[in-house]
């Protein structure tokens, strides 16, 4: 009897899987923001705000994946349709 090898979904949450999702032109945003969350990660504060980070582009990544992710942002920076702002949908989510 063999055990076959158990096929793991990627953690959402890992940078190298959201570095990977995201398109060419923003990874070096993503990059930026994450070596700094990474070095001001050595106390608490700092850990809780890499997590956040993560979790933002994690979200980013997602909505990059979408084939109508642009004509959507565009439609929002146009003032197109009714949506809800991010701060507004994190602040419900925290709490």
């Amino acid at each position: 009897m063999s055990a076959q090898p158990v096929h793991e979904e990627p953690d959402p949450r890992d940078p190298q899987v959201i570095h990977d999702q995201l398109p060419e032109r923003v990874r070096a945003k993503f990059l930026t923001e994450y070596h700094a969350a990474v070095d001001g990660a050595h106390d608490f504060a700092g850990y809780r705000a890499l997590q956040q980070v993560l979790q933002t582009w994690r979200l980013l990544a997602a909505a990059y994946s979408k084939p109508d992710f642009q004509q959507r942002y565009q439609d929002i920076r146009d003032g197109v349709g009714e949506y809800v702002p991010m701060d507004e949908v994190f602040s419900h989510r925290q709490a």
